[in-house]
Order: C-alpha cells, then structure tokens, then sequence
C-alpha cells in the first residue's frame, strides 16, 4: 500500500468515536430498562441526521439535536404530520384520520380543530379544575404515604390523569379508570417486552390497532349516552360546539376525544412516575426541593425535560429541503427524538444531570409550533398537586424494587414503580 494511500484512508479508532453502533430505533426492546441516551448523544455530535433502513416499511432519518427537532416541529408547510406520526404508522401513506384528528392534520384545517376542541385545555380551564382534582389527588396521596412501601403508577401515578381527562370530558366517575386502561393499551398495544411478536411491526401494528379500536368503541358509547355526560365537559361541548357556523361531526369528535384520552393519559401519569423515581436516584434533589418550596414550578419543568415521557414523533417531508447539510426530498421520514433535544449540551447546561433547581428550561417535551401540546397547563396542574402532596408529606423517597418498564420506542411507560414512602 502506498504512502498516499496510507494517509487518506480514515481512522479507525476516531470512526468508532464519532460513528457509534446505534440499535434498530424501531425496536420497543431498545428503549428497556431505559432510553438510549448514550446513542442520542453520540448522534447529536454528527452534523447530519442518522438514517435507518427498515425491511418492509420506508427508513427514516434520525433527528436528535436540540435546534433541528424545533425546527421541524415548527415548519407544517416542509414537515407534515398527516402521513403518520409514529413509526409504526408512518409507512408512506396519508394516515386515515388525517384531516379530522387534531395530531393528523396540517394547516390550515389543524387551526380549525384546535380551535373548536381546545376550549376546554386553557390555562383557565386548569386552574378551575385545580380545585375538583386536589381532594382527589390529596387523599390518594395520604393513602400512599400511610400505605409505605407501594406501587406508585398504581396508586397515585396512573389516577390523577385519569381522573383529570375524566374531569375534562365530563364522565361519570365510574368511567375513569376503564378509560385510562383503554388507553394506556392504545398508546403501546398489549405485547410485552419478552414477546416474540415486539420487535416485528406487523404484530405490533396488530396490537395497537385492536387497543385503539376498543378505545373507539368504549368512546362512541359513552358520546351516545348524552345523559351520563356532564354538562360543562368537553364532549358535550364539542358536540354542540359550533364557531363561525362550523360544527365537528360525530366522528371527528370521537377521534378527538381519544386523542385527548391517550395523550392525557400516558404523558402526565409517565411523567409524574418518572419524577418520583428521579427523587428516588437524587435524593439531595428532593432534600433541596423539600426546603425550596417555592420552586415547585422550576422542579416539574426539569422532570418534564430530564424524562421526556413522549419519545418520538414523526414527520414526512413535502418538498426539497435541507437539515443539518442533508438534502431531503419529498415522502422521505424524519424522526424527531425529543427525550435527545431534552438533553442537547448546546441548549442545557449539564444536560444529562436532573437539577431542579435549573431555572432556564426551553425543555420539548410538549414540542413546539402549532403542534405545542393542548394539554400542556393541565398535565402541568395535575404534577403540582401530586408533588405538592408529596412535599407535605414525605421527608424521604426510596426505591424498594425494580420498575416494570413497558417495552415502546413511542412512549417511555411506567406498569409499575415500588417506593417507599418515608413521612416526616
């Protein structure tokens, strides 16, 4: 071999640094016990996006810096969500509820849902329900701290949201908690992470289109029993909406409700399951939040950004366009890894370390642009109080056993969290 040749030929040992092995992406078993942070981080010291081929489905290209997740999520014209916004649904065709489901629709027709369904997500709307949900939320709270060691999701986790969407869609109270389970099944199916059929997207497809259907069904009956709903509730409201003479159909408020119930759901009751266990793994963290109280607000924005419960969403390109020096050409996939621009060195200051006393947080995890989460205030609202119950009640928060994680590369779930609840 030459000696020209010898010195223009890359470097191993420099490649392996910058060009890690990442893992199929698409695989809910890669996101178990926990999301690959280390790969993301890897990623983000490239300049252009990772992309992945798929056998059977079209390979998209990886998104994990800070700015370029933003800028996608607020461009529609370049970058639409019509086409599917997951991976598993993202397969080259316009998504079935596109145009009709606020997630599934681009300007100008998303400006017009959003506007006829988000009446009853204001900031307003939260602080009204503050109210409703704090005995709530207050006595599941003191039953979990009496109880000492329990299972967190079970007992206070997975409640509050549903209590919360069941208050917003003006259910009957009997109806929460066979909602939150519908649709905890909607958002990831019913496979395990040892099940055969986790990695195939045939089988997973399979599972999450039966959970979302009984979803649908378990909605529609509940819209057609008009006399079970509350009066000021969202579905009542969306059924009889009606702004500039335009009025939802029945069918758009069924997917919009679900939207609703599976969003409401599964980011706040992750989210809220996540922040115990980070206190858990720091507890100086909670010691120093214990003697600031006042920073309440500053602690559940760095829970939100250090455990990002949504992982990804997707995007399908709608003209040429560049990102981070790659030319992109119309169909072609971006995916967006929001846990990965939560921690993107550019944007925060010791990016992997949970401080809750972190003051400047432009944190994703609601995303950005028109898409910017409905719910925000009220998933907001509802980890004030469960935090705030634990505030007063609870001097130390330890972890007493192994949490069973659900295998999902959409959603980073909590089934189960043992802690032990130490009072004052």
């Amino acid at each position: 071999m030459s000696e020209e040749a010898t010195r223009t030929m890359p470097d191993e040992t420099a490649m392996a640094h910058t060009l890690p092995i990442v893992p199929d992406l698409t695989d809910p078993r890669t996101f178990v016990p926990e999301p690959p942070h280390e790969v993301w981080a890897a990623l983000r010291r490239r300049e252009e996006p990772h992309f992945q081929d798929r056998e059977g489905a079209p390979g998209f290209h990886s998104v994990t810096r800070y700015a370029h997740v933003d800028a996608v999520l607020r461009d529609s014209a370049t970058y639409s969500s019509e086409w599917g916004m997951t991976l598993d649904t993202a397969l080259g065709e316009r998504d079935a509820a596109a145009g009709r489901m606020i997630e599934l629709t681009d300007p100008p027709r998303h400006q017009r849902l959003r506007r006829l369904v988000s009446g009853g997500l204001t900031r307003s709307a939260a602080r009204a329900m503050d109210g409703v949900l704090r005995g709530y939320v207050d006595r599941w709270v003191e039953e979990a701290v009496r109880a000492g060691e329990t299972d967190f999701v079970r007992a206070v986790a997975a409640r509050v949201p549903g209590a919360a969407t069941g208050l917003m869609l003006g259910l009957p109270e009997r109806e929460w908690q066979p909602l939150s389970a519908h649709a905890g099944r909607a958002v990831c199916g019913s496979l395990a992470a040892d099940d055969p059929g986790a990695a195939d997207l045939t089988a997973r497809r399979r599972s999450t289109a039966t959970a979302n259907g009984q979803l649908l069904t378990h909605l529609a009956g509940l819209v057609d029993d008009e006399a079970g709903l509350a009066e000021g509730g969202l579905i009542r409201r969306l059924l009889d909406a009606d702004v500039d003479g335009d009025r939802l159909t029945q069918e758009e408020v069924l997917l919009n409700c679900l939207n609703l119930a599976i969003g409401g759901n599964e980011t706040t009751k992750n989210a809220t399951a996540a922040g115990v266990a980070a206190f858990a793994r720091h507890p100086e963290q909670w010691q120093w939040l214990r003697a600031h109280p006042e920073h309440l607000d500053r602690a559940v924005e760095e829970i939100l950004r250090h455990t990002t419960p949504p992982l990804h969403l997707v995007r399908t390109v709608t003209r040429p366009t560049r990102l981070g020096g790659t030319p992109l050409e119309p169909g072609e996939l971006v995916c967006l890894w929001l846990p990965s621009a939560n921690r993107d060195e550019e944007v925060f200051a010791d990016a992997d370390d949970f401080r809750v006393d972190r003051a400047d947080n432009p944190h994703l995890a609601f995303t950005s642009g028109r898409h910017f989460c409905m719910g925000a205030a009220l998933a907001r609202t509802q980890m004030r109080l469960v935090f705030g119950g634990l505030l007063a009640r609870v001097e130390r928060i330890h972890q007493v056993g192994a949490p069973a994680r659900r295998a999902s590369n959409f959603v980073a779930a909590y089934d189960s969290l043992p802690v032990a609840l130490v009072p004052e």
